[in-house]
């Protein structure tokens, strides 16, 4: 373990071999396994677990009673809300264990991707920058960027400005009310205009 400068509740664990980044916070009944890699500036909640070899990027904010299981990967600055559940088994047994890399769907949350309280990301699907997941959902495929997905299986009902604020297009185009930060719309996907 690094002599970085965190905060680690005294009820959590850190195990052997693990990173975390400077201004990092850890707080109560917390586990971090072997491996874990975790940046700067991180919120980690109360009872909240990171499996072994897990990346975790800058900024990012798990809210309590998170597992993140070995084959998540989280970018800089996603949000993962209360009680929200990742998989890494696309069909598991108790009989027939599947332990170890070899087994595991890799999920990958991008940048500044939310996801809601209580929704649940099925494995092996990667989550767009500054998507939303809205509480309650089940991300059963991959989720464009900027949009925002809905129910069970999760489906996209509009799309987001990357300050979260949704986005209405006319003729291809949008600006947000909230930001004024601009938007073009191509088939399936939007991007942001840079100025």
């Amino acid at each position: 373990m690094n002599k970085r400068n965190y905060f680690l509740h005294e009820s959590s664990y850190i195990d052997a071999n693990v990173e975390i980044g400077d201004g990092t916070k850890i707080w109560h009944f917390s586990h971090i396994q072997s491996g874990a890699n975790i940046g700067d500036n991180c919120s980690i909640g109360q009872n909240v677990y990171v499996g072994n070899n897990v990346k975790i990027g800058n900024n990012v904010k798990i809210q309590n009673n998170v597992s993140v299981y070995e084959g998540v990967e989280l970018e800089d600055y996603v949000f993962c809300g209360p009680s929200m559940v990742f998989t890494n088994v696309l069909n598991p047994r108790s009989e027939f264990p599947q332990r170890g890399s070899k087994f595991y769907q890799k999920t990958l949350v991008k940048k500044s991707a939310s996801i809601g309280a209580n929704a649940t990301i099925i494995c092996g699907n990667t989550i767009g920058k500054y998507a939303f997941i809205a509480a309650g959902s089940v991300v059963t495929k991959d989720v464009p960027n900027y949009a925002l997905v809905v129910g069970i299986p999760a489906h996209r009902i509009a799309w987001v400005c990357e300050c979260g604020e949704k986005l209405k297009f006319e003729n291809g185009k949008a600006t947000c009310e909230k930001c004024e930060k601009k938007y073009r719309k191509n088939r399936n996907d939007v991007e942001i205009i840079k100025s």
